[in-house]
């Protein structure tokens, strides 16, 4: 039987280009059902939120990091902010990422990688939807704006997103799609690779800015979910990797400033 067994996984400042022959092993028949299902599980679980979702605070304090921070980025006019970050979640950032690793393959005329990529940065995005979710509805961390209107003495609004603060929503999946489609252009060793880590990475960064900045997130919740995102946004494509010989050591493309070997059994 063969087995896969991680040898190292070890940061470094060169980029392996991976050999072009070896493809994602993606079964797109199987793959692709699996997707749609946890897809519908989160849908499940955002109408099921004013049942699901805590209704007093588990985590209700704030720590010294995310005051600072919160202090200096935190905008006077917190609208225009909520709805940019939005924008970059429901339609900038997935819509480039998509079209990205679809391009991957259609530029080489093959449709078929082009359903792959698309197959995989899903599952990326399920897996974080889900993950974030959980752990939402687990922590149940009060949001930073229901401090500052009692802190400014306003009229305190109450929803079932009140007690969702840790960790944000928003920064995991921006970075899971921006980390995933780069992931795959790396795996794939394609030349479009540094555009795609160059557009998706400030975009990501950006929504999590924009989530302190519109009292939605503490600094703390961006930050985990940042590096949520992004592990998810490696790990599943890197799954997806494929070598054409059963045996022997591998180097595999990752993104810039990770080098990961594996040793096929």
């Amino acid at each position: 039987m063969r087995v896969l067994v991680l040898c190292a996984l070890l940061f470094s400042s060169l980029t392996v280009p991976a050999r072009a022959e070896e493809p994602f092993a993606v079964k797109i028949r199987h793959e692709a059902p699996l997707a749609a299902a946890g897809a519908a599980l989160w849908l499940l679980t955002e109408g099921l939120k004013p049942r699901l979702a805590p209704t007093d605070c588990r985590l209700c304090g704030r720590n010294g990091l995310d005051s600072a921070v919160q202090d200096g980025l935190l905008l006077q006019n917190v609208h225009p902010a909520r709805r940019l970050s939005d924008a970059l979640l429901f339609g900038l950032v997935p819509g480039f990422a998509f079209a990205s690793v679809a391009g991957i393959g259609l530029a080489d005329n093959k449709w078929r990688s082009a359903g792959e990529n698309a197959v995989v940065l899903s599952e990326v995005v399920v897996a974080t939807a889900l993950l974030t979710q959980l752990t939402k509805y687990t922590v149940g961390r009060e949001r930073p704006f229901l401090r500052t209107q009692r802190d400014n003495g306003l009229t305190v609004t109450h929803g079932p997103d009140d007690n969702l603060s840790f960790f944000s929503g928003h920064t995991s999946l921006t970075f899971a799609l921006a980390v995933g489609a780069g992931s795959i252009a790396s795996f794939r060793d394609s030349k479009h690779a540094p555009w795609i880590w160059g557009v998706g990475m400030p975009l990501a960064t950006l929504t999590g800015y924009l989530r302190i900045a519109a009292d939605r997130h503490y600094f703390t919740d961006v930050l985990t979910g940042a590096l949520v995102g992004s592990a998810i946004g490696v790990l599943v494509p890197w799954l997806h990797r494929h070598y054409a010989s059963d045996t022997g050591p591998r180097v595999s493309a990752s993104p810039p400033g990770m080098l990961t070997m594996t040793w096929l059994l």
